[in-house]
């Protein structure tokens, strides 16, 4: 399918440890035939955040909209619309939002990274 609809994409409840107003979607992955690689949809709410985590693959992360935090390795950064994010492997991040307002991005990793 060469073109998603952003209106038609499930919007999934990211429920887990040490999450709170996540949600994701799932435009590309190996499930639309990119073997390699998924990308994904990222909203964060207001008081929201994912889990404070590391693992073995690499994140490349656009910011869509919004802003946020993002802590690596202790360090905290600010990211807002338009900026870009790499974290690398074996990274302690975790992403936030301390805002009023939805905090979106695109978080592209290895399919292994999408469990």
């Amino acid at each position: 399918m060469p073109v998603i609809k952003e209106n038609e994409l499930e919007t999934i409840k990211v429920e887990m440890d040490g999450v709170k107003n996540v949600t994701k979607k799932i435009p590309v992955g190996k499930k639309q035939g990119w073997e390699g690689y998924t990308l994904r949809v990222f909203t964060i709410g207001p008081g929201g955040y994912t889990p404070k985590h590391s693992h073995d693959w690499e994140h490349v992360n656009h910011i869509v909209s919004g802003r946020g935090k993002l802590m690596l390795n202790g360090v905290e950064h600010e990211v807002r619309e338009k900026d870009y994010a790499f974290v690398p492997p074996n990274t302690v991040h975790q992403f936030s939002n301390p805002y009023d307002e939805p905090f979106e991005f695109i978080c592209i990793v290895p399919n292994k990274g999408e469990y």
